[in-house]
C-alpha cells in the first residue's frame, strides 16, 4: 500500500478527529443529562453511531482487500471475510438487553476491530500513520463508550 502524503494524511486527521465529535459529545450529553429521555436519545444517538462507524471499519478492510495489488488470494480473502463481521457484531449488540450492556459491547468490538486491523496493517505493511490515527481514534471511542455506559449502570 503506497504511503499517503501529507495532504491526504492531514485529511485524514482532519475526518478522523472529526467523526470522533458526535462521540464526545453525545458522551458528555449521557454525563450531564439526569435520567430522562433526552439521555435515553443521547444514549441511543451514541449506540447508532457506533455501529455506524463500525461499518464504515470494517468497510476500510474491503476496499484495501480490492485495492491492493500486492495481496495475494489468501490475503484478499482474509480481509474481504474480516470486512463484514464489525458491522454484523455492530449490529447484533443493538439486541443486546439494556444500554450499558450495549455499549460495553460497543467499545470491546472497537477495540478488538482495532486489534485486528494493527495485525492486518503490520501483516500487509499499511502506514504506520493510518495505524497510529487508527489507535487515537479507537482508544477515545472506547474511552467515550464507556463512560456513557458507566452512566446506566
Amino acid at each position: 500500500m503506497q504511503k499517503p502524503s501529507l495532504t491526504i494524511f492531514r485529511r485524514l486527521q482532519v475526518l478522523g478527529y472529526g467523526g470522533l465529535i458526535p462521540f464526545v459529545g453525545l458522551a458528555v450529553a449521557v454525563q450531564l443529562l439526569e435520567p430522562s429521555a433526552l439521555q435515553s436519545l443521547a444514549r441511543d444517538a451514541l449506540t447508532l453511531y457506533a455501529v455506524t462507524i463500525l461499518s464504515f471499519v470494517g468497510a476500510v478492510s474491503w476496499g484495501i482487500a480490492l485495492s491492493d495489488d500486492r495481496l495475494d488470494d489468501a490475503a484478499r480473502a482474509r480481509l474481504l471475510t474480516f470486512s463484514v463481521v464489525p458491522s454484523l457484531m455492530a449490529w447484533l449488540s443493538w439486541f443486546l438487553p439494556g444500554d450499558s450492556m450495549r455499549l460495553v459491547a460497543l467499545a470491546l468490538l472497537v477495540a478488538l476491530v482495532y486489534l485486528v486491523d494493527r495485525r492486518h496493517g503490520l501483516q500487509f505493511e499499511w502506514p504506520v500513520e493510518w495505524l497510529n490515527l487508527r489507535r487515537n481514534l479507537s482508544l477515545i471511542v472506547v474511552i467515550c463508550l464507556l463512560l456513557a455506559a458507566a452512566k446506566g449502570i
